[in-house]
């Protein structure tokens, strides 16, 4: 009786630690940058620079948050003139297919992982150059999804600033472009519209029923 109680208080302890490790939920983040729009002037060079914020009850058990897209131009040839242009709508697309893959862990949904990414070209003299930022939550159901980011870039407060920008290569832009996951001083930046970013999500989640979060 003792060796069977003594088995018994095992497999409870056993199943006891099981639903003990369950401390925390977990989501698994696979997919792509596929490509960018930038128009008729972004046909490439173009390379796109990601990082993923998180809060602070968040944590990332595997995989790299940030990181840097090879350079890559569009397979189409630039339009021999701007009529061209406006008939075929001056959009020419950059393929990059660069893979994501992360791992995250956390108790709350606060803090939702984002999605920043910043996109770089050149310009008529060959210089690196912004060409405009956006950012996406990652989604929150399982399951393949596609976003479409769309990107903005900073304006000068003046005109003048705007040209020597131009002149020297050196437009506006911003200081930590993780800012752009968040909403503090937002209000008084002026953008301008400057193309979007196809990405796309593979999400998985795991012992969210354990928080009574139905995702």
């Amino acid at each position: 009786l003792d060796a069977a109680g003594s088995a018994g208080g095992g497999g409870g302890g056993g199943e006891a630690r099981g639903e003990a490790q369950a401390t925390c939920f977990r989501m698994a983040v696979t997919g792509q940058i596929e490509s960018a729009q930038m128009g008729a002037g972004g046909g490439g060079p173009l390379m796109c620079v990601f990082s993923v914020q998180h809060g602070a009850d968040w944590s990332i058990v595997s995989g790299v948050p940030n990181g840097i897209t090879q350079l890559a131009c569009s397979s189409v040839p630039p339009p021999a003139s701007a009529a061209a242009a406006l008939v075929g709508g001056g959009l020419r697309e950059v393929v990059w297919n660069f893979p994501l893959g992360l791992v995250f862990k956390s108790t709350s949904p606060f803090g939702w992982p984002r999605l920043v990414v910043t996109v770089y070209g050149t310009d008529m003299c060959n210089r690196r150059v912004i060409k405009g930022y956006g950012s996406v939550h990652v989604p929150c159901q399982p399951g393949r999804h596609q976003r479409t980011i769309r990107l903005y870039c900073p304006l000068s407060s003046s005109p003048f600033t705007r040209l020597l920008g131009a002149l020297f290569g050196n437009p506006a832009q911003l200081v930590d472009p993780r800012l752009v996951a968040g909403a503090e001083g937002r209000e008084v930046v002026r953008v301008q519209s400057g193309g979007k970013v196809r990405v796309v999500f593979d999400v998985l989640l795991k012992d969210t029923e354990a928080f009574n979060y139905s995702f």
